[in-house]
C-alpha cells in the first residue's frame, strides 16, 4: 500500500499538479506569487489560495516568472520559513540572486521516519529537481542517519513504519535520477538490507536506472 501511495503521488506530481483535492491552475498560482512579491499585503492571500503550493514543480516555462518573484520575496521577507525556498528549488533553481537554495533546502526540517503527512515536495524531491550532484550525498546521509532509529522503532512497533517505507521509496526514486556508480552501490546495498519488499523494489529499480544512464 505504501508503494502504491508513493507512486500515485509521483504520478500526480508529473501530471496534473493537483494537491490533496486542489485543482491548481498554474497561471493563477504564479500571478498570486507575483502579486505577493509586489505587495507584502498580498502574501497572506497567496498562502490562503495555496498558490505557493500550486507553484511547486511547475514546468520550465514558468521558471523565469517564479524566479523573478521569489527572488524579490526572499530579499524582502528573508529566508526563514519563506515558501519560496521550496517553490524556487522545486522548479530547478540552485541559487537565486544572493540566496543559496541548496543550503536552505538542507536546513528544512524533515524526519524520514516521522513524515508529517503533508503534501508538496520532500527534500529528496527538491534535491532531484535542482539537479545538483551534491544532492546524492545529502539524501544518502539522511537515509543512513535514520536507519538506527528506524530499526529500534521497528522492533517495538512493526506496523508503524509506513512513513519510513514511503520516504525511502521516494528517496530511491530521486537517487535514481541524480546518482552515480557510488549511489548505485548504495541502493543495491539497501535493497539487500531491507525486508520491506516495496523499498527493495524501489532501490532495485533506481539502481537499474542509474546503470542505464551511466553505461
Amino acid at each position: 500500500m505504501a508503494r502504491t501511495f508513493a507512486l500515485a503521488l509521483v504520478m500526480t506530481l508529473a501530471a496534473s499538479r493537483a494537491w490533496a483535492g486542489l485543482d491548481c491552475d498554474p497561471e493563477t498560482a504564479v500571478k498570486d506569487v507575483e502579486a505577493a512579491a509586489k505587495d507584502k499585503a498580498k502574501a497572506a492571500e497567496a498562502e490562503r489560495n495555496y498558490s505557493f503550493l500550486c507553484s511547486e514543480g511547475l514546468p520550465a516555462k514558468w521558471k523565469p516568472r517564479i524566479g523573478k518573484a521569489c527572488e524579490k520575496l526572499l530579499d524582502r521577507d528573508g529566508e526563514k520559513n519563506n515558501p519560496c525556498v521550496v517553490v524556487a528549488a522545486s522548479v530547478g533553481f540552485v541559487t537565486l540572486g544572493k540566496h543559496d537554495l541548496f543550503e536552505l533546502v538542507g536546513k528544512l526540517p524533515e524526519d524520514p521516519i516521522e513524515y508529517d503527512g503533508g503534501v508538496g515536495f520532500r527534500k529528496a524531491d527538491l534535491y532531484a529537481a535542482m539537479g545538483d550532484p551534491r544532492g546524492v550525498a545529502a539524501i544518502e546521509d539522511m537515509w543512513k542517519a535514520a536507519i538506527p532509529r528506524a530499526e529500534a522503532r521497528e522492533k517495538k512497533h512493526r506496523q508503524s513504519m509506513a512513513d519510513w517505507s514511503s520516504w525511502r521509496q521516494g528517496a530511491a526514486l530521486n537517487l535514481g535520477k541524480l546518482g552515480d556508480a557510488d549511489a548505485k552501490a548504495f541502493l543495491e546495498e539497501q535493497a539487500k538490507a531491507t525486508v520491506d519488499t516495496h523499498v527493495r523494489d524501489a532501490c532495485t529499480d533506481a539502481a537499474a536506472a542509474i546503470a542505464k544512464r551511466i553505461t
